[in-house]
């Protein structure tokens, strides 16, 4: 098994959004490396790393891989949040692969005038916000969703033409 690259996240209530502080309980834990002794040293990195499993199993501690951070991005595609630095900060649109996704339809339900609710693959769901014409989307078809201008989301199944979206869920 390869190491890969690790992100090690928190919201600390009083960050300011851009701020890329690493947490208290990280930086002890790298203060550790100064002890000269040996058996202080080795204390040392057991209490941290203690104190760090303990606030992962509160979830006040996030360490994901590279893969994990890649499908927690995927997750979130779609939806508006601040810019948060462990999760790729100001360039994601600048990146194509997180400017599409495709996925298969699990489930879809018609909410009025010509107007469709989508459940994906994924566990995300999406609106389109405006009605598509003549053709009725079903489970099972895939989907391809791109981010449009000014913030905006387009779908398209198949040859169909392509229509705008929402992620409400």
């Amino acid at each position: 098994m390869t190491m890969g690259a690790a992100v090690i996240g928190f919201l600390p209530a009083s960050a300011a959004p851009g701020t890329q502080q690493r947490p208290e309980i990280f930086n002890k834990l790298l203060d550790c490396r100064a002890i000269t002794d040996s058996a202080q040293r080795l204390a040392c990195y057991d209490q941290q790393v203690a104190a760090m499993d303990a606030a992962a199993q509160r979830d006040e501690v996030v360490v994901l891989d590279k893969e994990g951070l890649k499908k927690t991005r995927r997750s979130l595609f779609g939806f508006s949040f601040p810019k948060l630095p462990f999760l790729g900060g100001d360039n994601d649109e600048m990146k194509p692969e997180f400017a599409t996704i495709e996925a298969k339809i699990t489930s879809v339900r018609e909410i009025g005038y010509g107007k469709w609710s989508f459940h994906l693959e994924d566990g995300a769901e999406w609106q389109t916000v405006e009605p598509i014409k003549n053709r009725a989307p079903r489970s099972g078809m895939t989907i391809e969703i791109k981010r449009g201008a000014l913030g905006s989301y387009v779908g398209k199944v198949g040859n169909w033409p392509a229509f705008r979206m929402k992620r409400v869920g």
